[in-house]
């Protein structure tokens, strides 16, 4: 029973993985057409805003084109970060930190007689 258990167990974990691993690469699949959407677009936006507005602000034109290339990055970025976790390559504190809840909440299963 108790191999039974941890084979499900295991299932379920890779399971788990794998549904964040989809996830991720619809995530990065988006990522990819918004960058080239937002590049490729990017002098179209501006002559449209500096021509459908009266009196346009050079700094607003200079904020939209920081922001129209900074978004793409910080995104970037964030999926960087996000792939890096999937892929176990984490920082020792964080698996650390993991280690000691797991081993937490299999002491409270234990306590509580769900073994």
């Amino acid at each position: 029973m108790m191999k039974k258990y941890i084979n499900s167990t295991k299932y379920e974990d890779a399971l788990e993985h794998v549904t964040r691993l989809r996830e991720f690469y619809q995530q990065v699949f988006v990522y990819i057409i918004f960058v080239i959407v937002c590049l490729n677009f990017k002098n179209n936006i501006i002559v449209f805003v500096r021509t459908h507005t009266d009196n346009v602000d050079n700094n607003f034109l200079s904020w939209l084109n920081i922001n129209i290339i900074l978004v793409p990055v910080l995104w970037g970025i964030a999926i960087l970060v996000y792939g890096l976790y999937l892929s176990k390559f984490k920082p020792s504190l964080l698996k650390k930190w993991e280690e000691k809840k797991l081993k937490k909440f299999m002491d409270e299963q234990t306590i509580s007689g769900f073994h």
